[in-house]
């Protein structure tokens, strides 16, 4: 691990809407020329734009953070049972008959990387005691908002590593003498400890909510939401994992307790607030769904902490070019994230019966026939189509056309094979068909193998479809979170089912689906598959409930592929009828115990021989 001490002048640039709603923190006449620490620290707007850069520094597994290379389209949400990354360039997503393993290092943030905006933050906070150019009210708050910064930076090394070193304090490198800078790992639970302390410290600092300027940045309520979180991974851990290294990684059984009722403290608190609410304000549920996360409409109610960008000022991002279904990409690029049949079943009825697609008659062997391909999802849960383009679903002007192919008079198949743009042409009784559809059929090139495409944060209404163009808000943390987390450690704690069913309900009844009668944790755990569908949580979940070493067939992700749904068109009477593909060419996948915890760099332990590798990666 590589900390330097940095004495160094201060660079910090001016961020457009990235946290924050103005850009004018730096009075250019009075900060113009070599800006050294001496002069930020005189100047209330300097100090407040580094403040911004430190914001600016947080990963927050949002849009652009994609794990080892971009084009691998690898991220929580193809890492978890959610989808598959459409192109056929990498391991984990080309041909069905190999084995991906997942990789040691897969979700790392590099110690150093992650270390070096820590040391930033504790930096700031050291200068800041020091400062007569602020109040101190001011400087309280701006001391709270960066030790929310730095939680946030520890929660996403803890939970990638377990137990890392928390330094809090700036260290000083005196030359020869190295050995100061080497500090051991803290054990997992004091790691989350502190997450924990820092938040509930500062909720009583930060104010429930900002003027325009600072709407972005973070309030009581954002405090509150990210000790909900970590104090709930941490109980999960603590109840499901296995204690190694004298605690370095994993958590005692007996704080289980503990931390759940940190978790459901911090909820109640936060949701006894009366500053969010859940968005409703369109009553088509499945448009009042998608409208809560499209481009401009950060401001909901709902989020609690979101990442903002402005493309003009160069802070867009490129989800909506990397993820258009394949009619409506452009040049190139789109097509990224698949869903698969699995999570889309996992939408039930309205009705709250099981979501399993309804593609056979009673006798179980005699295929549906639908006049139009959206009807087979008819009377689905509304957050279905608000979250993933179906075969069929409105897309912008037209409509989402994924087809397997073509069945003839006399029965036979007649199945795309290049990708929509190649082709696909079938000769049928001397008249000729396509045999795909424009976004997809065949098992080649880029388009969805599984026939669907993700809509959850696509902007229909966006023109210029290039990389950093887009400007859809990113969520971290949102009021329907806090419900899930809530109903969790009530179940968890036990005692409490009236409160996680009246949470759930809430959920339920903004969404537009019949609401439970009884609660059980599988019920919770279901809801919440749902609810935040590749908001990038089924990843991280699957792994605090250790559930993701498991086979495909107890709910984990060994020997999980990802299956398919295959309309295809009938010429006999003009109706579609549907095949569910269990070979995509897609890998079957092996998660292993292991993998709970990223394996650390060579030359991070080569610098420090304090740190101690994870369980099983020691060769």
């Amino acid at each position: 691990m590589k900390i330097r001490n940095y004495k160094k002048i201060l660079c910090f640039c001016i961020l457009s809407s990235i946290f924050c709603g103005c850009s004018d923190y730096l009075d250019r006449e009075s900060t113009s020329g070599t800006i050294t620490p001496d002069l930020v620290w005189q100047n209330p707007k300097a100090i407040d734009a580094v403040l911004v850069n430190l914001y600016d520094g947080l990963r927050l597994d949002e849009f652009n953070d994609w794990y080892i290379t971009d084009w691998r389209l690898m991220n929580p949400t193809t890492l978890s049972d959610e989808a598959q990354g459409s192109y056929q360039k990498d391991p984990m997503f080309d041909n069905a008959g190999g084995t991906y393993t997942y990789d040691d290092y897969l979700a790392e943030d590099k110690f150093y990387d992650r270390y070096n905006h820590i040391r930033r933050t504790n930096e700031f906070l050291a200068q800041l005691t020091q400062t007569t150019a602020l109040n101190e009210k001011e400087k309280e708050l701006l001391n709270a908002e960066a030790r929310f910064i730095r939680a946030l930076h520890y929660f996403g090394s803890v939970k990638r590593y377990g137990g890392v070193p928390l330094i809090i304090e700036p260290q000083v490198y005196v030359p020869g003498d190295i050995s100061s800078l080497q500090v051991p790992r803290n054990k997992e639970v004091e790691v989350y400890n502190f997450i924990i302390d820092e938040c509930k410290a500062i909720a009583k600092v930060l104010e429930p909510t900002r003027n325009n300027s600072g709407k972005y940045r973070a309030t009581k309520g954002a405090a509150l939401a990210l000790c909900s979180r970590a104090a709930l991974y941490a109980g999960s851990i603590a109840t499901y994992g296995k204690v190694q290294l004298d605690g370095v990684v994993g958590i005692p059984a007996s704080e289980a307790p503990r931390l759940f009722t940190e978790c459901y403290n911090a909820s109640k608190e936060l949701l006894g607030m009366g500053e969010y609410h859940l968005y409703e304000k369109n009553i088509d549920k499945a448009r009042n769904f998608y409208e809560m996360f499209t481009k401009g409409n950060g401001d909901n109610g709902e989020y609690i902490f979101q990442k903002q960008y402005n493309a003009a000022g160069g802070k867009g991002h490129d989800w909506d070019k990397r993820n258009a279904p394949f009619s409506y990409r452009g040049n190139g690029w789109g097509s990224g994230m698949a869903p698969t049949l699995e999570i889309v079943e996992a939408f039930e009825y309205t009705d709250g019966t099981e979501g399993k697609l309804r593609i056979y008659e009673a006798d179980g062997v005699t295929p549906r026939r639908f006049d139009d391909v959206l009807d087979l999802f008819a009377d689905k849960d509304p957050r279905l189509f608000a979250s993933v383009y179906l075969p069929g679903s409105p897309c912008q002007d037209t409509r989402i056309e994924w087809k397997r192919g073509i069945i003839g008079p006399d029965g036979t198949k007649y199945q795309a094979y290049n990708q929509p743009s190649g082709d696909n042409t079938v000769e049928i009784n001397g008249v000729k068909y396509n045999a795909s559809g424009k976004d997809g059929g065949a098992d080649v090139g880029d388009p969805s193998k599984t026939g669907f495409y993700q809509k959850k944060f696509f902007d229909e209404t966006l023109t210029d479809m290039e990389m950093g163009k887009s400007e859809t808000p990113w969520v971290v943390f949102r009021l329907g979170e806090i419900y899930l987390n809530l109903a969790e450690a009530c179940m968890e704690l036990g005692g409490k089912d009236g409160e996680a069913l009246s949470a759930v309900n809430e959920i339920r009844g903004r969404a537009g689906i019949k609401k439970l009668d009884v609660i059980t944790l599988e019920k919770v755990r279901h809801e919440r598959r749902i609810e935040l569908a590749f908001e990038k949580h089924r990843y991280w979940d699957m792994k605090r409930w250790r559930i993701a070493h498991l086979d495909v067939t107890q709910g984990g992700l060994t020997n999980f592929r990802g299956s398919a749904l295959y309309p295809w068109y009938n010429l006999s009477d003009g109706k579609y009828t549907f095949e569910i593909g269990t070979n995509p060419p897609k890998q079957k996948r092996i998660f292993l115990e292991k993998n709970y915890y990223v394996r650390l760099y060579g030359n991070d332990i080569s610098t420090n021989p304090l740190l101690v590798q994870n369980p099983g990666f020691e060769n």
